[in-house]
């Protein structure tokens, strides 16, 4: 699938066997892709190799061996990659198996963007974010594919995190066009474009609202083509029809699976690439769009920005009107369309085939070579102050309380959402006492709105055994984390702010105080008061 160089370690030299586990080996999946590749180039390099794997396609069969046999057939001379982005329930397996061994991290959809639609695929990710941490003690090392996933990883307290570029394939994407479908398309319509698998996270339902008002404020004759897998029986399926007939935009055709020549024929009558995706770990198609020289409008979420890198059109809102002007203005500018494009092609300059390859082997090494790595100290916080809105908005009442209380607590941390997405999250850490974390979705402007959760900020704070005060218990932040940290958590709620406490919060009884901006002092204090007995029986503990 991929070209690999031919390097071949000296003659006489003896490597390590270095194997890979994956839960699941399917054909065409981002994850098999990537195990496939690797294992391609660490045989390319001399190591013998095989992949293990509790499922996999028929397509596969040949390929994979039972996850099972990993206990008796590693010895501990062997090395094991761990391939984790969905619930394996492999950790028993793992604590068996002998070997030095290192996690590959694809990152993991949050329960809650499946919540309302799949009851059971909302569970396995909530029990996959649980295995994160359950294997942290059993590796030595940890690899992300971005640098939104590694900030997790160093939140879980991992050893030795660091990026690997994700490697793509591109002469997969050199397919002749399905020339009738291109035809059929290529009809004067402006042909919008997204590909996908429609399941809740895509919001797939956002981009059919998007061109619902593009097509209605600026563009009649225009197209919306959907490809990718799609079941109509689920109910995220049910519901995309139904936003569908609710929206009444024309020319919205939800295609499903398409054969290769088919999707060639689609990106070579797109105008525009469109993604809504609440959540990337990386975000492959975006860069496939950018490779059929397609301009990409993509919604900042998650690790969007970092795999643009500065390319196509990043916008920092989800409002179907904001986005459609930004669709008709890329459709009436042919200078910028171009300026979009050349944009692109530097994007994908330093990702060619070889470079990848020898940035993959030096990444692997101290890993292959047994490198020493000693583990980071864990957390010595004293407590941990949750004030999601510090960073974005510093004079808001709850920053003033946040400062306050970091005042007078020595030895506590300030976490807060950093308030604009970057190429290079994993670089944030603590500045002048504060700690940044990258938030799952851009950050609402003027303060309105829910703020988003943060994966990386609520894994540390499963991590820490500190007490933690949320300042906003009805920020995402403090929903996502308090059933995790419940028994040791206070919460404040501003007078007549947005947003419902969740029932966690509620529960917290006389821990949720009720801040009056006016008069902060008895909320300082009652604190205060609080956490030195907290404190106490937690050093106690």
């Amino acid at each position: 699938m991929f070209k690999l160089p031919s390097r071949r370690p000296a003659q006489g030299s003896r490597l390590p066997a270095v194997h890979q586990l994956v839960p699941r080996l399917a054909w065409g999946d981002a994850v098999g892709n990537q195990v496939r590749y690797l294992q391609a180039l660490l045989r390319s390099w001399g190591h013998a190799s095989e992949i293990f794997a509790e499922q996999w396609d028929e397509s596969c069969r040949e390929q994979a061996r039972p996850a099972t046999l990993l206990p008796r057939s590693l010895s501990a001379e062997e090395l094991l990659l761990v391939h984790h982005s969905f619930q394996s329930r492999l950790v028993p397996v793992l604590r068996r198996t002998p070997g030095r061994k290192a996690l590959v991290y694809h990152n993991i959809t949050p329960a809650r963007l499946f919540e309302g639609f799949d009851r059971k695929v909302a569970a396995a990710c909530a029990g996959a974010r649980d295995e994160l941490l359950e294997l942290q003690p059993l590796m030595e090392r940890a690899y992300a594919y971005s640098g939104f996933s590694a900030e997790e990883l160093r939140a879980a307290e991992y050893p030795a995190v660091s990026v690997l570029p994700f490697a793509v394939d591109w002469r997969a994407f050199d397919v002749a066009p399905d020339e009738a479908l291109k035809t059929e398309l290529e009809d004067g319509c402006v042909n919008i474009l997204f590909v996908g698998r429609a399941v809740p996270s895509k919001r797939i339902d956002d981009v059919m609202r998007v061109f619902a008002a593009y097509q209605r404020l600026y563009q009649p004759r225009s197209r919306l083509l959907i490809t990718g897998y799609l079941n109509r029986e689920t109910p995220y399926g049910t519901y995309l029809f139904g936003v569908k007939e609710l929206l009444g935009a024309e020319r919205v055709q939800l295609l499903g699976r398409v054969s290769a020549a088919q999707l060639s024929a689609c990106y070579a009558a797109a105008t525009v690439y469109l993604s809504m995706s609440r959540h990337e770990g990386f975000g492959v198609p975006l860069l496939e769009a950018m490779y059929r020289d397609v301009p990409v409008v993509a919604y900042g979420a998650a690790a969007v920005p970092e795999t643009m890198g500065g390319a196509g059109i990043t916008p920092l809102t989800d409002a179907p009107e904001e986005i459609a002007q930004v669709l008709a203005v890329l459709e009436r500018r042919p200078d910028l369309r171009q300026r979009i494009l050349d944009g692109q092609r530097e994007r994908l300059r330093p990702l060619g085939q070889e470079t990848v390859a020898e940035q993959v082997r030096e990444g692997l090494r101290p890993f292959l070579e047994g490198q020493a790595q000693a583990r980071a100290a864990a957390s010595a916080a004293s407590v941990e102050i949750v004030c999601p809105t510090l960073a974005r908005w510093p004079d808001a009442p709850l920053s003033r309380l946040g400062r306050r209380l970091a005042a007078a607590l020595a030895g506590s941390r300030l976490l807060t959402l950093h308030p604009a997405p970057s190429a290079t999250p994993s670089e944030r850490r603590e500045k002048e006492g504060v700690w940044r974390f990258t938030p799952d979705q851009p950050l609402p402007r003027h303060g309105q709105g829910t703020l988003p959760g943060s994966s990386s900020l609520e894994t540390a704070l499963r991590v820490s055994r500190a007490p933690v005060v949320f300042l906003g218990v009805e920020a995402e932040v403090a929903r996502a984390a308090l059933p995790h940290v419940h028994a040791r958590a206070w919460g404040v709620q501003e007078a007549g702010a947005p947003g419902t406490p969740s029932a966690e919060a509620t529960a917290l009884g006389t821990r949720l105080l009720t801040l009056d901006a006016a008069a902060p002092e008895g909320t300082v204090s009652r604190l205060l008061e609080g956490l030195s007995h907290s404190r106490s029986s937690h050093a106690r503990g």
